[in-house]
């Protein structure tokens, strides 16, 4: 059986829908299935890229594109599996599916798309008159959590028969608990870490980075931050932290290759997740850290809240006050971050890429009889 993912992202680009969408292709291929994985082309070093991962010319705004050739790409595929939202293709590869030129159609509901200015019109537009017909053409459709479908656009596709949740997961082995190496990343060996993963870019400005830095002033000055992550907006972090007097403070490191990553992790006190709006809507990263029996400060976003409930403290979205408090409160405290940190290890082995590719599989089956 061919499965065909399609993707407005794809490594070595960053961003969650992408890793997903990687994920999901690479544990499939170690199951023995033939799955790809379709992207708009990119200037990017490809050679950074699995083999898996074709690459298309594209008419491109951001993560909006029109892939050319990608019909025919389409044709012979068993199931056709679309990463959303991804505007323009979504609605091509949904009219294709009504036509029957493509056999089996499942989209993933990743998140509702925000931005700024026209492109936040665009996608306001998109779902008011789009979304529900491109939608409707699937055979399946795919949640992270129920929790996020019920307080997003998604709702209304909550009671219907193809709507199934498939929580999405962590490599766990890797991601595991070990020494902390805060030298490595230029942190004092006796300083208490705050941290996070996250984009950097335009793209992503609801990943709360700014209020992260601003909450650091309200901070004892023995903890420092460890930010990792890229983009074109990591400039204007730094130079914030600069303002505010904390350049000593904050550490920033690019996008880091796996087994630094791990370390980075590892070396974390507390592991902060501000985002501050429905674009957020699991928290891949932050199920990282957990992994790696590190306690969370996130916010208390749907979806976000069913990940990190229990392992951490939920904070309003936003609240730069309300995320000092919940970070000096675990940092004060090391019984209750011991503790934090036990229960996030055992919550996030109950999410897997391997069972989450196994169910995935069994649904494609389903739909294909």
């Amino acid at each position: 059986m061919k499965i065909v993912h399609v993707c407005c992202v794809a490594p070595p680009e960053v961003g969650g829908m992408g890793l997903v969408a990687d994920k999901e292709v690479a544990y499939l291929r170690s199951l023995s299935w033939d799955a790809w994985l379709i992207a708009p082309e990119t200037q990017l070093d490809k050679n950074q890229q699995p083999e898996y991962v074709v690459r298309l010319p594209a008419w491109r705004i951001g993560n909006v594109a029109r892939l050319f050739g990608l019909q025919s790409l389409l044709a012979d595929a068993d199931v056709v599996h679309l990463h959303y939202p991804f505007y323009f293709t979504a609605g091509l590869i949904a009219r294709w599916r009504r036509q029957n030129k493509i056999k089996r159609l499942v989209i993933t509901l990743h998140m509702d798309a925000t931005d700024k200015g026209w492109r936040r019109w665009a996608a306001d537009a998109h779902r008011k008159f789009l979304q529900n017909r491109a939608l409707g053409s699937a055979d399946l459709l795919l949640v992270s959590t129920l929790d996020y479908a019920q307080n997003s656009s998604y709702a209304v596709w909550i009671n219907d028969s193809r709507l199934h949740e498939l929580p999405f997961g962590v490599e766990s082995t890797d991601f595991s608990p070990g020494p902390s190496v805060k030298t490595e990343f230029d942190i004092p060996a006796g300083a208490r870490v705050v941290g996070t993963v996250s984009s950097m870019d335009r793209a992503h400005p609801f990943k709360g980075i700014d209020i992260l830095i601003r909450a650091l002033v309200d901070l004892p000055a023995d903890v420092h931050a460890l930010l990792v992550g890229e983009g074109d907006r990591r400039a204007d972090y730094q130079a914030l932290a600069k303002d505010l007097g904390l350049s000593e403070r904050v550490h920033f490191f690019g996008r880091l290759e796996h087994e630094k990553l791990v370390r980075a992790l590892r070396s974390m006190d507390v592991f902060a997740f501000p985002s501050t709006s429905g674009a957020e809507a699991f928290g891949l990263a932050m199920l990282e850290a957990m992994s790696c029996g590190v306690p969370v400060a996130a916010s208390d976003l749907p979806g976000v809240r069913r990940v990190a409930d229990q392992a951490g403290l939920l904070i309003p979205p936003g609240d730069q006050t309300a995320l000092s408090r919940a970070l000096n409160t675990l940092l004060e405290d090391e019984n209750l971050r011991a503790e934090l940190g036990q229960t996030a290890r055992a919550k996030a082995l109950l999410y897997d890429w391997r069972e989450h590719a196994q169910k995935l599989a069994g649904l494609y089956q389903k739909i294909c009889e």
